[in-house]
Formats: C-alpha cells, structure tokens, sequence
C-alpha cells in the first residue's frame, strides 16, 4: 500500500513545533506539537504553559470541572 500511496509532508505552518520551528513562524502555525524538546527536557505541561499563554486558562478551567465531578460523584456515593 505504501507504494501506491504518494507521502507528502506538511507544511511547516500546519505543525509547528519548538524544536525545529523558529518563534516568528508560530504566529502563523495552525496546529502547536507540545512535543518533548529533547535539548531542554522540559516537561510537557510546562512547556505548554509557556509555548501556548491560554493554556493556562484552559487546564485551571479542566481542572476545575474534574473536581466538580469527583466531589459529585463522593457525594452520591455517600447518599446511597
């Protein structure tokens, strides 16, 4: 199947990545890899924390709803 199927890449601003990609070509990238950076190893979260500003919001806010959750879900368990 391989040989019948042509492999293109991407380009560059459909997957922007920190390790091969250089600052002034993220404000045009489509989609962000928060994938580890083998020169810094720095972690996943906090690379994307640093890389994406609004992530920040957005996990605070996830977590949020995951502990609205659990305490539903403790407090049904109690009431049973």
């Amino acid at each position: 199947m391989i040989y019948q199927v042509a492999i293109k890449s991407l380009p560059q601003d459909w997957l922007w990545c920190e390790t091969w990609c250089d600052d002034e070509s993220k404000q045009r990238a489509k989609t962000i890899d928060l994938c580890n950076n083998p020169k810094t190893k720095e972690p996943k979260l906090k690379a994307a924390a640093r890389i994406v500003p609004e992530w920040v919001e957005y996990d605070a806010e996830i977590r949020q709803l995951l502990d609205h959750l659990e305490n539903k879900k403790k407090d049904k368990s109690v009431h049973q």
